[in-house]
């Protein structure tokens, strides 16, 4: 896969600056209809340094994915085909993206009252042909993925393009709503209720997953991240 030709950002501060009103927005949409699409909302500063930590990464920091936890992941091509790699924070720019999503969770949980305890990412590659087929990302009372995030990294991304992230609002909803992958619009929404899927990409893409989990301890011992 290509990286995109982004300039690395230097000297930027990894202290989340958000904006209140955004948050606000999200925590509206998620009572009123459990999800929010955001166009164009996220943060330049963000999506400047999740576009220079993607385009200064080498194409063996990513690998391939797959479904499923711990003993039942496996790779199905049938259902998925797109590439990943695990956001640590051990680059500033990641550390910004995760900051950022921190600042996130503690709204949502002083207005929501979710409880949410953790939050995981990765970055998400789709090449030509790649897809994601329809699924939820939790199961009802199986999993501690609680709210669910994508944010796209794609400039100019067009109709004929494909790739689009189709947001179904129950398991007997055929049609869905459609998420053009567009630079700078995210999505959130309740992990448990929304199935979904990625369209086969016509256009490299580009994007960022991530999950806010609540504590799934059993025994004290905390339920691991992926």
């Amino acid at each position: 896969m290509q990286s995109l030709n982004v300039t690395h950002l230097t000297n930027v501060n990894p202290l989340p600056v958000y904006n209140e009103a955004l948050f606000e927005s999200i925590v509206n949409d998620l009572v009123t209809q459990g999800f929010s699409v955001q166009h164009s909302a996220l943060p330049s500063f963000i999506t400047d340094a999740l576009l220079s930590c993607q385009g200064a990464m080498a194409d063996s920091e990513y690998q391939k994915a797959g479904i499923g936890r711990a003993s039942s992941f496996q790779h199905v091509d049938a259902i998925r085909t797109d590439d990943i790699s695990w956001i640590t924070g051990s680059t500033v720019e990641g550390e910004i993206w995760l900051s950022w999503c921190e600042a996130l969770k503690t709204y949502i949980n002083k207005t929501l009252f979710m409880g949410l305890f953790s939050f995981e990412s990765h970055f998400a590659c789709y090449d030509v042909g790649a897809y994601y087929k329809r699924h939820v990302d939790a199961f009802k009372g199986q999993s501690n993925r609680a709210l669910s995030l994508v944010a796209y990294l794609n400039e100019q991304w067009l109709e004929s393009d494909g790739g689009e992230l189709v947001l179904y609002t129950s398991e007997d909803d055929a049609t869905g709503f459609i998420v053009r992958p567009e630079k700078g619009t995210f999505v959130i929404f309740l992990s448990e209720q929304f199935p979904h899927e990625v369209l086969t990409s016509k256009r490299q893409r580009h994007s960022v997953a991530g999950w806010f989990r609540v504590n799934g301890s059993i025994n004290g011992q905390i339920d691991p991240p992926r």
